[in-house]
């Protein structure tokens, strides 16, 4: 009797404590944007630690939750999809590091919210908000974008693995949204032109 009441107790207060589980997303994918211009200018690609570890974690019930890996993804997104509008990128450490660069680039999220529907058959919703600054050689910021990129997903009653499936798409396709609106920007701002 003293080990079931053992056992017992020992689920109910794992139980409680609950759990976050991270959400697996595909890595990001080149985007076609067929007819952006790109600048012949070289630039270095400023990720910050900030952004490469921001994780966002979304309570899922009282006792679970998802963790969605956003500066991962966000880093590679810029990284795959960057050279689209300048003709070549390297990644920096810093803005002081800009012996071989014409300019710098360094995003950041600004915000990122989700819904996870109860009940399941709402839409699964996401979106992300990024900043794009742009220095030059004398670190002086010359440009800056902020865009919103949202998505939703109607897929039904899902649960489980499935839902968790979901949300990463959702998440991932309004990361695409928004890069595809910086991208576009870059592409046809003015102040990048004469680089």
């Amino acid at each position: 009797m003293k080990l079931s009441t053992t056992v017992f107790l020992t689920f109910i207060i794992f139980s409680l404590m609950g759990c976050t589980i991270g959400l697996n997303m595909s890595p990001p994918a080149k985007l076609d944007m067929a007819g952006i211009q790109q600048h012949p200018s070289k630039a270095g690609l400023l990720l910050s630690k900030e952004l490469k570890e921001n994780v966002y974690v979304k309570q899922t019930s009282p006792f679970d939750s998802i963790s969605y890996p956003l500066g991962e993804q966000t880093a590679q997104i810029f990284q795959k999809n960057l050279p689209l509008v300048f003709s070549k990128v390297v990644e920096i450490q810093s803005r002081n590091d800009i012996q071989d660069v014409d300019l710098i680039v360094e995003p950041s999220i600004v915000n990122f919210s989700s819904v996870i529907p109860m009940p399941a058959y709402n839409p699964y919703t996401a979106k992300i908000v990024y900043r794009v600054d742009i220095y030059n050689k004398k670190n002086e910021k010359i440009f800056t974008q902020t865009v919103a990129g949202d998505a939703q997903s109607s897929k039904g009653l899902m649960s489980g693995f499935s839902a968790r499936n979901i949300a990463a798409d959702v998440a991932q396709k309004a990361m695409e949204n928004a890069i595809k609106q910086i991208l576009e920007g870059l592409s046809a701002a003015e102040e990048l032109k004469k680089f």
